[in-house]
């Protein structure tokens, strides 16, 4: 394992718990390291701080996998994964089907992501790191979930910075026609090689939990629903009716293949639909509840400034449809737009609308998605429950 030493002060952030390390940061001339090379890396003054990988031609250079002491073994990944999985089923989610089992570095694990839907595993692999550590991966898959199929979505446009192709596809046993899961009562059909993200938006299963004491009798509308588990959330928790938009024709399918399945057709409407202008021609103060979760705007923070732009549009719109006294659920996953500037975004939304805002809860992502308190950047879904007068 060769040495890797900071450049002056830089390891204060190291201490904290943070656990990349910038290119910026390094003193060392990055062409000796190797792509996925293992490094520990020293403070200025030679303080041990902790083992990762590099990728020398990557802004972020080190990922630590460890702090100071032994060095990772060979079965680290199947040891964290397994403890991993063990809190998911046991304290987090017990008896579910579905979960993230593995978040990044939030489990010690960092550039992969693992998702369980029932009998198959979805798994991710975004670093060159871990590229180098896929036969590890798929044992430790194997030993810990047992699962009958596994898939591998190697489809992360972070994977282009790392260096690494976009690819996915099964890797072990095969995906039925039909792979039907149970998510907090309710059934989903999942595509896991075709779906958004590795088949669902699992990140916001708390949040869908929450609207239910929201919504009974009232009249809903779900914008960007995908496949629709914001609105059957709402169905089950009583809502009088729904009307869900997203411009996909294949999530509008979906949702209505997922309404069908839990006998709540007759109350979810779905509609294919460019959301913004749908906002544009439907009446105004006609729904009870909004709900806006849109996909990222914001993909760099050079783009921060546009999409600000256009998240204040999104809910300004969101707002003039909604009664007065309804609730706004409104979120954000992009993680270049901050808690802070999200809120600014809201404001400016209210006063645009004439709407004034009370706030009653402001949310994140599940807790099988738990963020390292020392790194923002693994704290991105923001969900406000918002009242609108």
């Amino acid at each position: 394992m060769k040495p890797l030493y900071l450049n002056p002060g830089r390891e204060k952030r190291i201490l904290q718990g943070h656990r990349w390390v910038f290119s910026n940061e390094i003193a060392d001339p990055l062409s000796q390291y190797e792509p996925g090379g293992w490094v520990e890396v020293f403070s200025h003054k030679g303080k041990t701080l902790g083992h990762g990988y590099i990728n020398p031609r990557s802004l972020i250079a080190v990922r630590l996998v460890s702090g100071p002491g032994p060095e990772p073994d060979a079965h680290f990944i199947t040891e964290r994964m397994a403890k991993a999985y063990e809190e998911r089923r046991t304290l987090l989610y017990p008896g579910a089907q579905c979960c993230r089992v593995v978040f990044g570095e939030s489990d010690g694990l960092p550039g992969l992501v693992v998702d369980r839907y029932g009998d198959m595993v979805v798994y991710q692999i975004n670093t060159v790191g871990m590229a180098r550590l896929e036969p590890k991966i798929l044992e430790a898959i194997h030993d810990v979930l047992q699962p009958k199929t596994i898939v591998f979505r190697h489809d992360s446009a972070v994977r282009l910075l790392e260096g690494l192709p976009l690819t996915k596809g099964v890797v072990h046993g095969k995906v039925p026609q039909d792979h039907w899961v149970e998510l907090d009562g309710i059934r989903y059909l999942i595509d896991p090689v075709e779906g958004q993200k590795t088949g669902m938006y699992l990140d916001q299963r708390d949040n869908r939990q929450a609207l239910k004491p929201f919504v009974q009798g009232k009249k809903v509308l779900d914008l960007f629903c995908y496949n629709g588990a914001w609105s059957l959330m709402a169905a089950a928790g009583g809502a009088a009716g729904i009307l869900a938009i997203d411009e996909s024709n294949m999530a509008i399918e979906q949702g209505k293949g997922n309404a069908q399945e839990n006998g709540l057709a007759s109350i979810c409407r779905f509609e294919t639909r460019e959301v913004f202008q749908a906002l544009k021609e439907l009446p105004k103060d006609t729904f009870d509840v909004v709900i806006a979760d849109p996909p990222a705007f914001v993909k760099s923070k050079s783009a921060l400034l546009e999409a600000k732009k256009g998240y204040t549009d999104l809910n300004r719109r969101a707002l003039l449809a909604l009664k007065r006294g309804g609730l706004l659920i409104s979120c954000s996953c992009s993680y270049h737009l901050d808690e802070s500037s999200f809120r600014e975004v809201l404001l400016k939304a209210g006063q645009a609308s004439g709407r004034e805002l009370r706030l009653l809860e402001a949310r994140g992502q599940a807790k099988d998605h738990p963020p390292l308190l020392a790194m923002p950047e693994t704290r991105y879904l923001k969900c406000f429950f918002l009242q609108a007068f």
